[in-house]
Formats: structure tokens, C-alpha cells, sequence
């Protein structure tokens, strides 16, 4: 099939109006105004937005399935963060050309990732601009009161983190070579292993939780000032895809994209977590512990047989 220009109608009958999974409490989706949901008794709604800009947050030459996934799978770990169960998205697509092979293949890609997820597509709107943007926003159930929140951290919790940190980080220079990469550490930048299972698992068990988007230290430090805790982490205990030996490990620490999850839980928790490593993909690992804080301004220390581990960067951030 020859490439064409798509109209806004026939490019959302096309490519978004079929073929994503169906929630029982979506009363109406995509095609209307608004979606419409029914919320079950005794859960509250979480509710997250996520934007992704071309040869920004991906290369735009990447091909359009790998960047649905990707946007898709970015945005609903900000559910798993919070130990939500996924209810539904809503897209919005800003596009220079309404490419139809394109589109069949970034609608492709989005599917499949709904489904994977459990991620009904709600609605959303299509624009025409200058740049490639994908903004998703997420939604999903929490049991009433029982969500895990940056600011609940205690002093004396032990400081975990789920799966490997630093893979996606590591990828990216192959990525930004090769937008088209899918092998080996590319697959943690594209399709980043969503810990939904998990987070719902802790619920009961952890107190504070994050996913890692902008880098393990610098999203430790949000966790640390908004539980207004200090924050210990041996780096020799987190995992990572390259030993201590290789010139490329310090960015494990701050490269961010990881979208595992960071979380602080009693000491008396660990063998709970541990037993939640039967989980695929868990492998919960302990790194540090929270420590009363001893300032105003609460802070992460990274350390390396006992002594203060320096590195060139904190982490990602969107301006400075």
C-alpha cells in the first residue's frame, strides 16, 4: 500500500476507533466528547499525564510502533508508581504529516502495548503542528486511601529498587546511532518493563514509591525531601547491566529512563519483598536506608565501600 495523507476523521476511524482492550466500567470511550466511566465502591481514581516530544524524549526518525510503545508504556508507569490498577488513556497526537503507513504502524504499536498493559483507549484528539508530540494521560483504581506517595518515607526503611538500573540510560547513545535498534539494551529504552504486578503487591508492604524517569539519585532525592528523610544507597548493591570496572557504570546511577521502581519499606518487610521476586520481571533488590534527616534540606548519599561516591552529574532535568 502507496503512503497518503490521512483526514482527522478517517485517520481516528483508521487507526484508533477498534482493536484496544475493552474495561467493563468504560460506560464510553474513544468517539464522543467525553469518556464516560463507572468507579467501583471503596477505590479513588489516580490520574497521570505524559508527554513526549520528537528528537527530545526520542529520536523522531525512530520507527512509529517503537515510539508508541514506548510513549504508552512511559505514561503508565506513573500507575504502577502508585500502586494503581490500570483503568484506561487518553491520546493526543500533534503531527506535521498525517502519514497513513505511519500511522498503520504507530497505531500497530500502540495496540499491541494496550493490550500487553490492559490499557483501554479512552478518546483523545489529533493536531496538526510543527513537531511530533505524543501526549498520553493515564488513569486507574486504587483501593480508598491506599496509595504510595514520595512523601511517606520513614527513617529506619530500607531503600529498594525493582530490576536492573542504568539499561535504558546505556542505550541510548546506540539508540540516537541506530533509531530502528530493538535488540539487547535498546529493548529497556523502547519497552521499558512496566511493574504493575509488583507495585499492587506492595501496597501493603512499602511506604514511599517512585518510578525512575530522570535517574536513580535524583529521583531518590525527590523521594528523600518530600519524606523529608536523608537517604543512604550503596551503589555497590544496585544492580546494573555493566560492573564497576566499566567507564560507562557512573551513569547508571543518573541516566534515567529506567521506569523501575524506587521504594522504601520497613526493615521487618524484607522477606515479604523478597518472596515477591517469583513475580516476572520483579527482582526487588535492597540498596541503602533512610536515615532522619540531619539538615533543613534533606539529601542522598551515595556511597562505595563506606566512603562518599562523587559523580559528574545528579540527573536529568527538563530545564537547567
Amino acid at each position: 500500500m502507496s503512503s497518503q495523507a490521512l483526514g482527522e476523521f478517517e485517520l481516528i476511524r483508521r487507526c484508533f476507533a477498534s482493536g484496544f482492550p475493552i474495561a467493563t466500567d468504560t460506560l464510553l470511550g474513544i468517539g464522543d466528547d467525553c469518556s464516560i466511566i463507572r468507579p467501583p465502591h471503596g477505590y479513588d481514581l489516580a490520574q497521570s499525564i505524559d508527554t513526549q516530544v520528537a528528537d527530545v524524549h526520542f529520536p523522531a526518525k525512530a520507527p512509529a510502533r517503537l515510539i508508541a510503545q514506548r510513549a504508552l508504556r512511559c505514561a503508565t508507569s506513573d500507575l504502577a508508581a502508585m500502586g494503581a490498577a490500570p483503568q484506561g488513556f487518553h491520546l493526543a497526537l500533534t503531527l506535521p504529516h498525517s502519514d497513513s503507513d505511519w500511522l498503520d504502524d504507530f497505531a500497530l504499536g500502540l495496540r499491541d502495548t494496550a493490550h500487553a498493559l490492559r490499557m483501554p483507549l479512552l478518546g483523545g484528539d489529533t493536531t496538526r503542528g510543527p513537531l511530533l508530540i505524543v501526549s498520553i494521560s493515564v488513569q486507574g483504581w486504587l483501593p480508598a486511601g491506599k496509595g504510595m506517595t514520595r512523601s511517606a518515607a520513614r527513617a529506619g526503611d530500607d531503600v529498594w529498587v525493582s530490576s536492573r538500573i542504568g539499561a535504558a540510560a546505556l542505550a541510548l547513545p546506540l539508540v540516537l546511532e541506530n533509531p530502528a535498534l530493538e535488540k539487547d539494551l535498546a529493548r529497556a529504552y523502547y519497552r521499558p518493563e512496566i511493574q504493575l504486578t509488583l507495585a499492587q503487591r506492595l501496597l501493603p508492604l512499602a511506604h514511599a514509591c517512585m518510578d525512575i524517569s530522570d535517574g536513580l539519585l535524583q529521583d531518590a532525592r525527590h523521594i528523600a525531601r518530600a519524606s523529608l528523610v536523608d537517604m543512604v544507597i550503596d551503589a555497590a548493591a544496585v544492580p546494573t547491566p555493566v560492573t564497576q570496572d566499566d567507564e560507562r557504570w557512573p551513569v547508571c546511577f543518573t541516566g534515567g529512563d529506567d521506569y523501575q521502581l524506587l521504594f522504601t519499606a520497613p526493615a521487618d518487610k524484607r522477606e515479604d519483598i523478597l518472596a515477591l521476586n517469583s513475580i516476572p520481571g520483579a527482582a526487588c533488590t535492597r540498596i541503602g536506608e533512610c536515615l532522619p534527616a540531619a539538615t533543613l534540606e534533606p539529601d542522598v548519599r551515595l556511597q562505595l565501600n563506606g566512603e562518599p561516591l562523587v559523580l559528574s552529574s545528579a540527573g536529568y532535568q527538563h530545564f537547567g
